[in-house]
């Protein structure tokens, strides 16, 4: 293959001879000459007619064959003969392949914009370095750009508050909600500057938003006639929450009805057998736990270490010293715990026992402990509150109180 017709593979539809081609280690050097017609002065855009110097330039391209693409093109200056003009010289730009003062070509600097754009900095560095591309961390982050927000905000804004650091620096973003996409991003979650930026930028015809005082007075203060309203999410939120109020309130009347059909009047057995629980069928948990097993074990007889084993099976250490040295069935119960809970067998008894006027779970608690069912639990905190969650009603769960809307605010179900 000719030089000019790898031209046309390495710089389709580029104005670009080749000159020469040289490999050395991982990079491929080329030497290319412009020839396109002369430049137009960047200024006044005269036809330039003189030339003033010629000299090399380095430019990055896109890697060929995982080898690191370094182009070294002969370019012309040109003199501008426009008396006016306040540029004397200026450089010929290649359309398509150069900008002015970039070391990369324009097909380098958008491939590495995109990974800057999905990955950022040190993940970007790293892939590029892989990919044979030249992107440092520092030049990926300056590659990035804000968009232009327009002038005016969508019909359906969405207002909503982010954490930049969670319980320390909080900012807002503003969404198109007809087309499902951020719109823009505010430093801090102040009414000041949502209020500027609402001045800044009219047009919104509904402002969807959460319950946040500040929000509103943004909105109130900025008269855009747009009509408030609550974002699904947390009017579901503030719904359950006062809901769950509400049954914590009537707790007394729903313990009444539960116990007229659960006939409280029955004896409670004075030995007390645990249900025993019908065999599970095989879960995810349970097949993804005999195949660890099966897979440990097999590399284990085969001579492997346990710092091998966890870094083929992708597994931390001491999770592959318990698989070896528990039993199968040990683990297996292990798993079906995880899915159905250590108190499954207990809870008709839990049941029977509450309804008849033992509400506290650290009692419970002690009586299984002591009793002599088999059944081994460690005495702490985090077994006895397993209790006081398997309870009907839990009596000590404490819940706050929903926010109060403000007089005249509009709530309503955004689509």
């Amino acid at each position: 293959m000719g030089l000019r017709e790898l031209s046309d593979v390495l710089f389709p539809g580029i104005e670009l001879r080749i000159a020469r081609l040289h490999v050395a280690g991982r990079t491929l050097f080329v030497d290319a000459v412009g020839t396109g017609p002369p430049g137009r002065c960047p200024d006044c855009g005269n036809a330039a007619r003189r030339v003033h110097s010629r000299y090399w330039r380095r430019l990055a391209d896109r890697p060929v064959g995982g080898r690191e693409v370094l182009v070294r093109l002969r370019v012309r200056r040109f003199l501008c003969d426009i008396s006016m003009c306040r540029r004397r010289t200026f450089v010929e730009q290649i359309e398509g392949f150069t900008r002015s003062h970039s070391q990369s070509s324009v097909a380098m600097r958008d491939l590495v914009r995109f990974v800057a754009v999905e990955l950022g900095g040190r993940p970007g560095e790293r892939l590029c370095r892989r990919l044979a591309l030249a992107g440092r961390r520092t030049s990926l982050i300056r590659l990035l750009s804000a968009p232009v927000v327009p002038a005016r905000a969508p019909r359906i804004l969405g207002v909503d508050d982010f954490a930049f650091r969670r319980g320390h620096t909080y900012g807002t973003v503003l969404v198109d909600v007809e087309q499902g996409k951020p719109f823009d991003v505010l430093p801090d979650r102040s009414s000041e500057t949502l209020l500027a930026w609402l001045e800044a930028h009219p047009g919104a015809e509904v402002i969807c938003r959460d319950r946040a005082t500040g929000y509103t007075r943004a909105i109130k203060q900025a008269a855009t006639g747009a009509i408030e309203v609550a974002d699904r999410w947390h009017l579901l939120q503030n719904l359950s929450a006062v809901v769950e109020k509400t049954c914590h309130q009537h707790r007394s009347c729903l313990r009444k009805h539960a116990q007229e059909r659960a006939q409280p009047d029955a004896p409670v057995p004075d030995t007390w057998v645990p249900d025993q629980p019908a065999a599970l069928p095989k879960s995810a948990i349970v097949e993804r736990t005999l195949h660890r097993h099966a897979d440990i074990l097999d590399l284990s007889d085969k001579g492997w270490t346990i710092s091998a084993i966890a870094r083929r099976l992708g597994m931390d250490r001491k999770t592959v010293r318990h698989f070896r040295d528990t039993d199968l069935a040990v683990l297996i119960e292990s798993a079906r715990h995880r899915r159905t809970g250590l108190l499954a067998p207990f809870h008709s008894y839990l049941q029977a026992r509450f309804f008849n006027g033992c509400t506290d779970a650290s009692r419970l608690f002690r009586e299984f402990a002591s009793a002599d069912s088999g059944a081994r639990f460690r005495r702490s905190a985090d077994t006895s509150r397993l209790f006081e969650t398997a309870l009907p009603y839990p009596h000590r769960r404490r819940f706050r109180a929903p926010a109060r809307s403000r007089p005249g605010s509009c709530v309503a179900v955004s689509r």
